[in-house]
């Protein structure tokens, strides 16, 4: 029996060791301090959100556009039993937006007890976005009680244009591991930019031009107006059907 709990305390000794080493690969302390790490939830090597100024509308009395950008974040190491203040601010080194078309919110609140939180910042559009592609870095401020976090999630990336861009969510690679997407398949078809258009017309008529598609009832009521738009079109043209900028026919696969 002595010799059994020796062995026993070996393995959790052993255990404890694997598990701080592999923290610290990390970059983080679980346990041991009183600091939180605030990461950003997209992995900035592989998840960019795009942003074009296209689908905004001009808000009456403004005389440029403004998109408000939610940005989620994630936290490890202490968890808090209060809401936890943090700031941000712009990697002006990885950053090519000028400062002056960002708006941070002076101070960011991780509420207690979440371990996913979202934040929000605001983008001005400018002129040159209409032939180009800029992009911000957000990263969270060390400070306090608040430690930066793992390096592959210590930034936000922001693409940044006025022209027309897939979106992210029709891009989501949610099937067979990652390589398929759910709204190539099931809803919407593969993309187009005429396709997108034709979608953003009925976005705007159900007054949602910023459906974000993660609501899956709204995503196949919206698939199925577009889908029925197009085979009423192609009723009243069999010699001419829709086709899309490739001249490939626009089909949508939802159900219904």
């Amino acid at each position: 029996m002595k010799m059994k709990n020796i062995l026993l305390a070996g393995i959790m000794v052993c255990m404890g060791i694997s598990l701080l080493v592999s923290c610290q690969e990390e970059g983080l302390v679980v346990n041991g301090n009183d600091i939180s790490y605030i990461n950003f939830n997209k992995n900035l090597t592989k998840d960019t959100t795009r942003i074009s100024f296209e689908i905004y509308p001009l808000e009456e009395g403004m005389d440029v556009k403004i998109a408000e950008v939610p940005v989620e974040v994630v936290i490890f190491g202490k968890i808090q039993d209060k809401d936890l203040e943090f700031t941000i601010s712009l990697d002006e080194n990885m950053s090519t937006l000028p400062v002056s078309q960002c708006i941070l919110p002076e101070k960011c609140i991780f509420k207690s007890g979440q371990l996913l939180d979202t934040i929000y910042v605001k983008i001005k559009n400018s002129p040159d976005l209409k032939t180009t592609t800029k992009y911000v870095a957000l990263k969270v401020n060390a400070e306090g009680e608040v430690g930066e976090g793992v390096a592959n999630n210590s930034r936000a990336i922001i693409a940044v244009t006025d022209r027309l861009v897939k979106p992210d969510w029709w891009d989501f690679k949610d099937m067979y591991d990652g390589r398929y997407s759910t709204v190539d398949y099931y809803y919407l078809g593969f993309y187009s930019e005429t396709k997108y258009r034709m979608f953003l017309d009925i976005l705007r008529e159900n007054n949602d031009e910023l459906f974000d598609g993660k609501d899956k009832v709204k995503l196949r009521k919206y698939s199925l107006l577009l889908k029925y738009e197009v085979e009423e079109y192609n009723e009243l043209h069999p010699d001419a059907p829709l086709r899309d900028e490739k001249d490939e026919l626009i089909e949508v696969p939802v159900a219904g």
